[in-house]
């Protein structure tokens, strides 16, 4: 089984070389169809070379994208998830391509030292992973399994490799922490999945508006912010934080959720990411963690597991050991702004993992609970709601 299959036209042979040459001597093993013949079953192998290989490599040029075989090649990679699509001359991509991430080598010269050839090679390195290591799904101590073409740019206390967000991409696994640029939010991959939201008619602390209980599918891995964004974060992105602090690392308070949404879109612009406010869903769903209990940590919580029921706060983000996801203060220290729209219940949730907008109103969902509150409010389930022009002490933010 090849670790690499090389899609190319012929006319670009010269340079199909050149990337052969430099994958092999990355320690790659490249098929590629150099040797095949008219006698070979042409359609037959390549199929079977495709099908063995870990990733797909398509070389975009204006020569390759008339040619009905690479198409072919392309989509069948991409329906199986290995494609890896490289720009090496400026044309028009083919529509079905368009919103795949796509290395730009255009003009490539041989240099194995560039920052897109490494981008390359983490994204084939992230694929092998995958197909070794089966559907790459999150860890229970959050963590991934790191990828030898991935330099760490720094370390979480918890010893977690945190690496440099240009190379993250479509298949980089689960439990991957990575920030895109000094002092900016630290973000950890979660896997996609499925969980129930809202909490049972067991749980003695329920309210009405915690259910109806409904099935949520996260179609696809997403990033969140391992901490609540930080004071920090904020003064790096806005220039200044809207209220003193003391602690560098005390997450962000007293932000509304226009705020909030005005940081978010600084913070785009400046990264050139799509960074948004996470749905009621993805943050119930990374807040549990894959568990079924009234907390992440089991049915009940005390104060050496959270930030609670204080007189004062909020205190150093981290200060608490992490959810199965690698996510800090989930529970407890401040609350955090969601996307969603206030709805009584959740008839109106997507069931997509989207927020749910559907109506009017100012008043948004909060999540988490806050160094002020009772245990109760700290639930995975629990639901709170806020004016989103409102800024409070006891809210913060996390993003994805």
């Amino acid at each position: 089984m090849a670790d690499v299959f090389l899609s190319y036209k012929r006319e670009d042979l010269a340079i199909a070389e050149r990337l052969f040459a430099a994958l092999r001597e990355a320690g790659l093993s490249v098929w590629w169809d150099d040797r095949l013949t008219p006698q070979n079953s042409w359609d037959a192998t390549i199929e079977g070379e495709i099908g063995a290989a870990s990733t797909v490599v398509v070389l975009w040029t204006p020569r390759s994208v008339s040619s009905e075989w690479v198409r072919t090649e392309a989509h069948y990679a991409q329906e199986r998830g290995k494609l890896v699509p490289v720009l090496l001359e400026e044309c028009e991509v083919p529509i079905a391509f368009l919103l795949r991430q796509t290395i730009q080598l255009k003009g490539w010269n041989g240099d194995t030292t560039s920052r897109d050839w490494r981008k390359l090679l983490t994204w084939i390195g992230d694929l092998k992973t995958r197909t070794s290591s089966g559907a790459g799904q999150q860890n229970e101590a959050g963590a991934a399994k790191s990828n030898p073409f991935r330099n760490s740019i720094g370390k979480l206390p918890s010893g977690d490799p945190v690496v440099d967000g240009a190379f993250v991409n479509a298949a980089t696994p689960a439990g991957t922490a990575f920030r895109d640029g000094n002092n900016l939010p630290v973000m950890r991959v979660i896997s996609s999945g499925a969980f129930v939201l809202g909490s049972p008619f067991t749980d003695p602390d329920r309210t009405a508006v915690e259910g109806p209980q409904r099935r949520i599918e996260i179609p696809a891995p997403f990033a969140m912010s391992v901490y609540p964004v930080l004071a920090t974060d904020y003064r790096e992105v806005m220039g200044q934080s809207p209220v003193p602090v003391s602690i560098d690392s005390t997450p962000l308070a007293s932000v509304s959720f226009d705020d909030a949404q005005t940081f978010i879109e600084k913070l785009t612009k400046l990264t050139g990411e799509n960074y948004r406010m996470p749905s009621e869903t993805e943050w119930e769903y990374a807040c549990r963690a894959g568990s079924r209990t009234r907390y992440s940590c089991g049915d009940r919580i005390d104060s050496t597991l959270a930030m609670f029921g204080a007189a004062a706060g909020p205190i150093a983000a981290g200060t608490f050991r992490p959810n199965a996801f690698g996510l800090y203060d989930m529970h407890g220290n401040v609350r955090e702004w969601t996307a969603d729209l206030w709805h009584e219940s959740y008839d109106f949730t997507p069931l997509d993992g989207t927020p749910a907008l559907d109506g009017h109103g100012s008043m948004r969902v909060v999540r988490g609970g806050g160094w002020c509150d009772d245990a109760t409010l700290l639930r995975s389930a629990a639901r709170m709601r806020a004016t989103q022009s409102v800024r409070s002490q006891f809210i913060g933010l996390r993003i994805v």
